[in-house]
Parts: C-alpha cells; structure tokens; sequence
C-alpha cells in the first residue's frame, strides 16, 4: 500500500501518532477521489500494527490484513448494510450491538463508516451515544466530502482532519504505477490537479460523469456570465445524487478560485475553471458564490424537485454575482 500527496493529513496523523493522543473518533473529509478511504485504512493499520510505532510500518501482518481488506477487526459498515450500499436502521442496530462483543483477534475495534455525509439525520443521531461512550475496545473513523450535512452533535464528538491532494510529482509517481506518463500524465494534471482518485476513475472510464460535465459547464457559464447556459448545465442533471456531487464540486472550485486570488496555488481538480473565475471575480465574490455552493449542497438532501431547485441555484449563484 502507497500513499501518495495528502501530507498535511499524514502530518496531523503522524503528531497524534506520536503523542499517544489517536482520537477515538476521527472524520476524514476532502473531494471525492482524493484519497479518504486509503487514508482510513492506514489509520485504521496504524491502531493494528503489531509494532505500535506512532505510524504504521505497513509491512506485518496486521497492517497486511487491513491492506487487503481482510481483518476481520476492521468493520466497513457500509458494506454490511445490505441495502445497495445505503444506510438503515436495522443494519446500524444491529452493527451497533456486535460491536459490544470484545473484537476476534486483538484488544481494538476499528469501524470505518464511509460516506457519514450521505448519512440521513436519524441514522447520524442512532450513532450519537456509540461514538460518545465507546468502549475500550472500539475506534471510529468517518469519511465525507462535505462537513456541511454532519450534525453538529456528532461534529462535535469527532476531530476533523482535512484529507489534502497530491503535487505534481506525486501525481505522476501514481500515475506512472499505472502505465500512464509524458503528456497523458501532463493533461490529468492539468485536468484533476492533485485529484489522484479521480484522474484515474477518468482515466480507466474513458468518458466524463454528468455530474462532473454539468459542474465544469456551469462554472464555465457562471465565468462568462451567462446565465442561461448555467441553468442548461443544471437541468442536465436527472437524480438527487448527481445534483448533490455537482454542487459538491462548484463549491471546491469556488474555493480553488478564491485562493488561487489570494496567491495561493492549491492543488486540486478543475484548474481551468478555477483559474477563469479567478481572473474575473473578487475573493469577495468568489467566497459569495462558495457560501452559496455549500448553502444549496445542504438543501440537496431535502430531495427537492429537480427542475425547480436547478433554478433556484442558478439564480441564487448570479444574485451574489450581481452583488
């Protein structure tokens, strides 16, 4: 297992590692395809590892276990819900009552709850008590993109570490693992920024998400200023949970643009948008139209009409341009 980029979340890691201070609840956050679910899995080996450094040495058979998804200690409990992946009552309940059995092998639990952001409200608060009493025995990490739909009572009982992307050489060490090089590697650079997971996903798909079409053409309609086109790029959009990944993405490239205003250069996907709002709007507008983005992308889980919410979007991203 190889990590690449993500050194400021390794960085924070590593410091717990070595202060003997691991939260018992962790939330790894970042964009989709940054990285979130490996780097749980190495938190998950650095509680397992039979050599108990302050990181994982990745290469006993503990830390190979969790590596290839085989520790019987180490729960994914998304996969366990039986429900295309979705979260339900029962499946937490009863995930919730094996995990007060003492684990199979060792003294730690380690329960790995992907995707806590598409987690409905009343499946959030059934957790409430689990992460606030735990048992010796238990540890939990969380993955999302978004913190904006996570309840604040459970925000509140976890620590947060934002999972950052890769530099260009980090990318291309990945993508070279691949086969992928010279100008290939150049274009999904250019294309993802430090987005590893989410080149790759274009990469071996060889065609683009509507969700992530209808966000790259919004934000290019929302630079020229042309309303219409924006609303067009939106009505494109056919369920909830593409609307959900698009606004997803506008508020990361709202967010790219705005700092890309104060001088910095992160490295994230869609560069070529970013870059173009940057060079037309202020920071004050562009962390408008952000605030905005992350406003929408919580009213996305009230399953609104799709028509009818693509409108209020558009129109409430050129009100704060007007502004």
């Amino acid at each position: 297992m190889k990590i690449y980029g993500k050194k400021r979340a390794l960085n924070a890691l590593t410091n717990f590692g070595r202060s003997g201070r691991m939260p018992h609840a962790l939330l790894l956050y970042g964009a989709r395809g940054i990285g979130k679910r490996t780097l749980a899995d190495y938190v998950a080996m650095g509680y397992m590892c039979e050599k108990h450094g302050a990181v994982p040495c990745m290469q006993c058979n503990e830390c190979r276990r969790v590596s290839e998804h085989i520790h019987p200690d180490v729960v994914y409990p998304l996969k366990l819900m039986g429900d295309k992946e979705r979260y339900n009552m029962d499946g937490l309940r009863q995930l919730i009552s094996d995990c007060y059995i003492k684990p199979n092998d060792g003294d730690i639990r380690v329960c790995i709850f992907e995707k806590l952001d598409e987690m409905r409200p009343e499946h959030q608060n059934a957790l409430l008590k689990f992460i606030e009493e735990p048992l010796d025995f238990n540890r939990y990490i969380f993955t999302a993109e978004k913190k904006v739909s996570i309840l604040e009572t459970i925000l509140s009982r976890v620590t947060a570490v934002e999972v950052d992307g890769a530099d260009g050489a980090d990318l291309w060490a990945a993508l070279a693992e691949k086969g992928i090089g010279g100008e290939r590697a150049e274009e999904l650079y250019a294309r993802f920024g430090g987005n590893i997971g989410a080149a790759l996903t274009f990469e071996e798909s060889g065609e683009e998400l509507q969700y992530m079409t209808a966000a790259v053409n919004a934000a290019e309609a929302i630079a020229g200023r042309r309303e219409s086109a924006c609303l067009m790029a939106l009505l494109s959009l056919k369920t909830r949970e593409e609307l959900f990944e698009t606004l997803g993405i506008l508020s990361d490239i709202f967010a790219e643009a705005a700092a890309k205003r104060g001088g910095k250069e992160p490295a994230g996907a869609f560069r070529a948008q970013s870059d173009k709002l940057a060079a037309g709007f202020s920071t004050k507008a562009l962390t408008g139209l952000y605030n905005e983005a992350v406003r929408l992308y919580g009213m996305s889980f009230t399953n609104p009409n799709l028509r009818l919410f693509a409108g209020e979007c558009c129109g409430a991203f050129f009100t704060v341009m007007e502004k």
